[in-house]
């Protein structure tokens, strides 16, 4: 029951780390175009990445220290672009919850 609960929080992490960063893209840009396109381009990027080399049915199988390197990336631009729309605090909660969370998903070898 525990590893299931942690795939949601998990899952739910990876939906906060999309729309974190659309969220600053939308708000970033200089005009509309600009803003649509780092708005659903950004994300889209995100999760393409995301899908072909961490997601546990990735096409691209990578060492795990290689898997660590770009999840940590993609998280912490995450984490930069709360801190930038000036959610500072959200930022750092959801930076723990996110360690926390990959620390037991590497414990208990729910990643292939």
């Amino acid at each position: 029951m525990f590893k299931l609960w942690n795939l949601a929080i998990r899952f739910i992490l990876e939906l906060i780390l999309l729309f974190s960063i659309g969220y600053w893209g939308f708000h970033y840009g200089s005009g509309l175009m600009a803003q649509v396109g780092l708005g659903i381009g950004l994300p889209l990027l995100a999760a393409v990445v995301w899908g072909m080399t961490i997601s546990p049915k990735a096409r691209i199988k990578l060492p795990l220290a290689v898997v660590l390197l770009i999840e940590f990336l993609i998280f912490a631009t995450a984490v930069a672009c709360q801190i930038y729309s000036g959610y500072i605090t959200f930022a750092i909660v959801f930076a723990l919850v996110a360690l926390a969370n990959r620390f037991i998903v590497i414990k208990w070898r729910m990643q292939p």
